[in-house]
């Protein structure tokens, strides 16, 4: 069996060669990026359109990683990307001046999933991250939880579990939207 190629990245052609290649159809918008037309939008073409902000030192989280999942059809903006060691970068000002967040919160190994060179936030740890966000959970982030527990069976239990090792807020704001998802069953206090 062949090895898929990767897909390619355009994030470093000249502007002009990016904007002759979306006049002809070449290439097709992609979030915020682009992607050339003849390969799907899946996972790896979402991070290969974002692969200028995402490098190999940020993971896709929150929005931005139920985006590159499918679960969302737009990674937000800011894009939210979070720091892979728990430390932010020398480059770490000039980033969040863009129209990107970075955050430096630690993602365990079992957090994260590659795909082709870039990190992204697993279903089950993206699902959670949505439910646990102080932020508005409206119709997108309910569709997107939806989405992401029916693509990976068994991360609706896994958010419960990580759910019960949550502050009591946090805890008690995940119960109250998975009730909204689906009517799960209450969290042991």
């Amino acid at each position: 069996m062949r090895p898929h190629p990767e897909v390619p990245r355009v994030d470093h052609w000249p502007q002009a060669l990016r904007s002759a290649a979306t006049l002809t159809g070449t290439l097709v918008k992609c979030g915020p990026g682009l992607r050339p037309v003849a390969w799907p939008e899946t996972p790896a073409a979402r991070c290969a359109a974002i692969g200028g902000q995402l490098s190999d030192r940020y993971a896709a989280i929150e929005d931005t990683a139920a985006w590159v999942w499918g679960a969302r059809r737009s990674p937000g903006s800011p894009l939210r990307l979070a720091t892979l060691g728990g430390r932010a970068p020398a480059s770490f000002e000039r980033r969040a001046s863009e129209d990107v967040l970075v955050s430096t919160f630690r993602l365990l190994p079992e957090d994260l999933v590659a795909i082709a060179a870039f990190a992204v936030t697993s279903r089950a740890r993206t699902a959670f991250d949505l439910l646990r966000a102080p932020t508005q959970f409206g119709a997108a982030r309910r569709v997107a939880c939806r989405l992401l527990f029916v693509a990976e069976p068994g991360s609706s239990s896994e958010v419960r579990r990580r759910a019960r090792g949550a502050s009591r807020t946090d805890r008690a704001r995940i119960q109250r939207r998975l009730s909204e998802l689906h009517g799960a069953a209450p969290l042991p206090a």
